[in-house]
Parts: C-alpha cells; sequence; structure tokens
C-alpha cells in the first residue's frame, strides 16, 4: 500500500494554540527536499472572522523505516495562534499552500482547505472538541446528500466512497460525515488520507468481509495521515459479539449493523471495551431517516433495559439509519 501524498496532523493545542504537522511525501528522493508555505484562516460562512497566516516552517526531512539513506518526505510546521477548531455549529477551515524544493525540482500544493479539529475516543464514546458526540446518521446516496437538509436536520451524512465535490459541501456546511469503504486494497490508505484531508470526514467504516490481518496493514499504512479521523469495522449484530470484542490493530469503533426491524443479539449487551454505533437497514425515505434514529435508538434503551435491569450498563455511540 503506498503512502499519501500529503498528510496534515493536529499537535498540541489549546484555545490560544495549535501546532499543525504536514508531510509531503517523496518516495525514492535521493536529496533532502525543503518545505515552505503558509496556512491562512479561519474561514467561515456562519462567523465574521479576520483571516491570519501562519507561516509552514521546514523541520527537515523524514526517512523510511526500511531504507534509513533515502528521504522519504518533506516535513513542515505552521504555529495558528487563537485557533479555530471545525465542528458542525463552527465549521472554520484554513487555506493550505505549500511549496517543495527538491535540487532543481519545485512542486506546489496550493489552495488545499483543511480543518483543525479536536475529535477522539474517551472509553465507549466519541467527543468532539470536549463534549460527547452522538452521530444521528442519514445513509444516503450522492444524489440525496443534501447538505443543506442534513444540517437543518443536525444529521450526519453516511456515504459510500463520496467524492471531494460533496466533501468539500459538506467541510463548509457543517455535515459530519461517515465514508464507508468499498473494499480493502492497495489504494484504500490513499483514499482514507484523502478524506482526512477533509474536517467533515469524522470516521472511516471497513467493510466486515476485511480480514484482521487486512485492517491492521490499512491502518499501520495510513498511519498518522488519517489525523483524528476514526477508523471503524462494521459487524453483524445478529450474531455474538467477537470474542471479548478483540479489535485488529488500529481500530477505534465498531459498527455494529442491524437487518430491516432487528435488535442486537443478547450478546451485545455487555459493555464493550470501544465506542459501538448501530446501523439499522431500513426502507423509509431520506427525509425519514433522522427521525427513524431516534427511533431506532429509543428501542436500543429498551432493549438494554431487558431482563429486568434497573438502568442502561452503556450508552451506543451513534445511530445510523438506512
Amino acid at each position: 500500500m503506498t503512502a499519501p501524498p500529503l498528510a496534515v496532523v493536529l499537535g498540541r493545542c489549546d484555545e490560544m494554540r495549535a501546532e499543525v504537522f504536514f508531510r509531503v511525501t517523496l518516495p525514492g528522493a535521493a536529496a533532502a527536499p525543503q518545505l515552505a508555505g503558509t496556512l491562512v484562516g479561519p474561514h467561515c460562512r456562519r462567523a465574521t472572522t479576520l483571516p491570519a497566516v501562519a507561516r509552514v516552517t521546514d523541520l527537515g526531512p523524514a526517512r523510511p523505516a526500511s531504507a534509513a539513506t533515502d528521504v522519504d518526505a518533506a516535513v513542515g510546521r505552521a504555529i495558528v495562534t487563537e485557533p479555530a477548531y471545525w465542528t458542525p455549529d463552527l465549521p472554520a477551515v484554513y487555506r493550505l499552500d505549500l511549496k517543495v524544493v527538491h535540487g532543481a525540482d519545485v512542486r506546489r500544493i496550493d489552495g488545499v482547505v483543511i480543518g483543525l479539529r479536536r475529535f477522539g475516543v474517551r472509553r465507549r464514546s466519541l467527543w468532539l472538541d470536549g463534549r460527547r458526540w452522538v452521530p444521528r446518521g442519514v445513509a444516503c446516496t450522492a444524489a440525496e446528500c443534501d447538505v443543506a437538509a442534513l444540517r437543518e436536520a443536525a444529521s450526519t451524512a453516511v456515504l459510500r466512497a463520496p467524492d471531494e465535490a460533496a466533501l468539500a459541501a459538506a467541510d463548509a456546511a457543517g455535515v459530519a460525515v461517515i465514508a464507508l469503504l468499498d473494499r480493502v486494497d492497495d489504494a484504500a490508505a490513499e483514499r482514507i488520507a484523502c478524506w482526512a484531508l477533509h474536517p467533515a470526514v469524522m470516521l472511516a467504516v471497513l467493510p466486515g468481509a476485511a480480514t484482521a490481518a487486512e485492517v491492521t496493514a490499512l491502518a499501520a499504512a495510513v498511519g498518522n495521515a488519517k489525523g483524528t479521523l476514526l477508523l471503524a469495522q462494521s459487524v453483524a449484530g445478529a450474531a455474538p459479539p467477537p470474542p471479548a470484542l478483540a479489535l485488529a490493530d488500529g481500530l477505534d469503533c465498531l459498527v455494529v449493523s442491524l437487518d430491516r426491524g432487528c435488535l442486537p443479539h443478547d450478546g451485545w449487551r455487555g459493555p464493550p471495551p470501544v465506542p459501538l454505533l448501530a446501523w439499522r437497514q431500513a426502507d423509509v425515505p431520506c427525509g425519514e431517516r433522522r427521525r427513524a434514529c431516534d427511533v431506532l435508538q429509543a428501542e436500543l434503551a429498551a432493549w438494554g433495559l431487558g431482563g429486568g435491569a434497573a438502568h442502561l450498563a452503556w450508552d451506543w455511540a451513534g445511530y445510523v439509519v438506512g
């Protein structure tokens, strides 16, 4: 699997300052490249902001682990003061322009729109910008993906192999996206790394047919290029959970797939060690899927209290219908 050409990683950050690292891959380069550029922003449709310019400074070359004699990438860093972090409520973005000088060869990467996002896992939940975030996902096709309607309904778009135009629209509108990977192949790492450049893409879901070895290899190939994007894998909810919910290395959570009108196998009642999102297949119009997420949440809460439990042992991390 090939490494992505550009990776953006958010380093140490708080309300006053954020470190942002950039890596541009140059496989087999024989001399040290140099990286320079600017990060300009924030830009946001729903807020009045005064964009500032942060300079990208060169940090020297990075070398591949397997061949210490060849330069593998150019690495740079920008320090953003008073950063604006991307959230659906305030979808602030920045424009990145880079110049990579490698001997007489000058390469430019201009006009890349990125977001700074604080997102991750705490116990069994997803957390965005210091708050628990529970997606209500609407599975839709590219033709059905109306970002204005999705935002109005506070919905997360669940898209199979989303294209750049759809993701750029979601970035600007403040619509979170769960991206579905069709298959794990040699191009999968690059696809995920490209998705990771879009702050709207919160999760990449791998197919359930992928083996643990394939998932582990993919996660290793993506590496830090995924930034704060989380990797999940689909599993069948009608069957008992895998023994001890043993996850392949690199997976952050699971998406439990449920057939129409069905609830999970009783084996899923025990508290899981990772966040679980429930996805119910349903033949309902796209406009009704957000409300169907609330119905699914209520049914899963009742299921969790089955057997006479006085309270829920754990909470689902998110809900998807479609």
